[in-house]
């Protein structure tokens, strides 16, 4: 089912829920969803659905459970339910431009230094305890 054509976003989401033989409290089970969040969502009641990115989650979590995209089906939502948040699309911002660790630094390397360092320690502490 192509939801983009539908004229009702949410009765095209019941219909698609429906033929693929899933009932509400099935896809609120799996996705661990609210049956009345799905309602909404069915009903189109956006007003009801959880903020921001939240709500973005919703429709994702429904859309896979019943075998659509959840890309495309967040997008269709998206063109008839605008919210203020970037589009859908790859991370932009601190978390996706932090710089890969340089290839030279193991993180093996790195563990056996703190661990040689902290043997050392153990034994000049045990020295200086034997000497007093």
């Amino acid at each position: 089912m192509v939801l983009d054509t539908a004229e009702d976003f949410g009765a095209a989401l019941r219909h698609h829920r429906e033929t693929a033989h899933r009932t509400l409290r099935e896809v609120a089970d799996a996705t661990k969803l609210g049956i009345r969040t799905l309602e909404a969502l069915e009903r189109n009641h956006v007003e009801k659905l959880p903020p921001g990115i939240f709500r973005r989650a919703v429709v994702r979590a429904y859309a896979r459970e019943v075998g659509l995209d959840p890309e495309d089906t967040l997008r269709v939502f998206l063109a008839r339910h605008p919210d203020a948040l970037p589009p859908p699309g790859p991370t932009v911002g601190p978390v996706a431009d932090i710089a890969p660790r340089p290839s030279g630094t193991s993180p093996w390397l790195i563990a056996a230094v703190v661990i040689g360092a902290t043997i050392v320690l153990l034994l000049a502490a045990q020295a200086l305890s034997l000497v007093r």
